[in-house]
């Protein structure tokens, strides 16, 4: 994958993670599946062009969320 592509999904995956951590906030743990779901799909959509065709774009992003969780936490 170019560096560049990598930067703009890891640009988008800090978006989504704090939207999804603001969202989730304060909500019980049976609504989170929905809410990080439906998130997910929404940023997936400006992103279906950049990452290489062997996964959907969703799998990357939700990849890159996680590694920019583990990131920030630690």
């Amino acid at each position: 994958m170019m560096p560049q592509a990598e930067n703009v999904l890891k640009a988008v995956a800090h978006m989504c993670r704090s939207e999804i951590i603001k969202a989730i906030n304060g909500r019980p743990k049976k609504e989170h599946d929905q809410i990080i779901t439906t998130l997910l799909d929404k940023h997936a959509k400006s992103i279906t062009a950049l990452p290489p065709n062997t996964f959907p774009a969703k799998r990357w992003l939700s990849y890159y969320v996680r590694q920019v969780d583990k990131e920030l936490r630690q």
